[in-house]
């Protein structure tokens, strides 16, 4: 069998992280992808021996290098990054095939979908609009505009009366809220809002709980959760409201205590599981806590998997 069907049989049954495989998966794209194996050999390894081995690598080089472990890319995933360069994640259909198993897995939801996140025919480079896609599959999935700019004056009469998951970016519930409390109005149906992050396009500071507890006055009957994504991660993370992420088997969290996430990720098969991302998270004995990005670049060496 293939290495990435074993990758692919993992991500769909696994039970617990599986050290053997990651570090197989480790040593093929040390062995595919050039500049993985160019900076890991900065640091001594031309081969994994054992997990200690394994570097993280910074997701920071997305942004400037081309990545992945395949010969001929049938498109790419662009970051929300809104000042300098965006990261660009190659994509194949078998990189595709693992986001999709890995996306249908973590989901813990199978109710109706009313999405702000626009179709990926609209938005062909956004991995969050192809997420959404991978839902049509297995949920009813309504979408309520065609790009991720909101009108809420066009959107409040789409969801006053409905119910079921609500999928929207930060910023679109910020803005929502904002028009809400303008108008004197509220939603009073009773959703699952899904805020899918994306803090860069507001005009102040707010964390997730802030955001949410504003929020909350103008959806006074809804569940507010929070997922944690990311073009360079194939996988998602879920948490309600004030709760913790709770990594997978096959998306295991390696950061200690308080630090920059080091995550080890089997859905990134075809460009690299082991990423070092500069968001800064809080490791507790329930789960881990984003606590926000990093101002600093991470392209030095010296991250080793520990």
């Amino acid at each position: 069998m293939e290495l990435i069907e074993d990758v692919r049989e993992f991500i769909l049954h696994g039970g617990g992280f599986n050290p053997d495989l990651a570090l197989e998966i480790a040593n093929y794209q040390l062995k595919k992808i050039p500049l993985y194996r160019e900076y890991c050999g900065k640091l001594g390894f031309s081969r994994f021996k054992n997990l200690g081995d394994i570097v993280f690598f910074p997701a920071e080089f997305l942004k400037y290098e081309k990545i992945f472990s395949f010969r001929n890319p049938e498109g790419y995933f662009l970051s929300s990054g809104t000042t300098g360069n965006q990261s660009r994640v190659f994509y194949n259909k078998d990189s595709l095939s693992l986001y999709k198993i890995s996306a249908l897995r973590s989901f813990p939801f199978r109710e109706k979908i009313l999405s702000l996140i626009p179709r990926f025919e609209f938005s062909p480079h956004s991995s969050l609009s192809f997420m959404m896609k991978i839902f049509e599959e297995k949920m009813k999935v309504d979408y309520l505009n065609d790009s991720y700019e909101l009108k809420p004056e066009n959107v409040y009469p789409l969801i006053k009366d409905e119910s079921g998951i609500l999928f929207m970016t930060s910023t679109q519930l910020y803005k929502m809220a904002k028009w809400l409390e303008k108008k004197g109005s509220f939603v009073d149906s009773k959703f699952i809002i899904i805020d899918t992050g994306g803090y860069k396009g507001l005009n102040q500071k707010y964390d997730r709980g802030e955001l949410q507890r504003y929020s909350s006055k103008f959806f006074p009957n809804s569940e507010f959760w929070t997922e944690y994504g990311m073009s360079e991660l194939f996988s998602q993370f879920y948490t309600p409201y004030q709760g913790l992420y709770k990594d997978y088997p096959y998306a295991k969290v390696f950061t200690e205590g308080k630090g920059l996430l080091s995550i080890f990720d089997f859905s990134n098969f075809c460009t690299v599981s082991a990423l070092l991302v500069p968001d800064i998270v809080e490791i507790k004995k329930e789960g881990f806590n984003v606590i926000g990005r990093t101002a600093k670049g991470i392209k030095g060496c010296g991250y080793v998997f520990r």
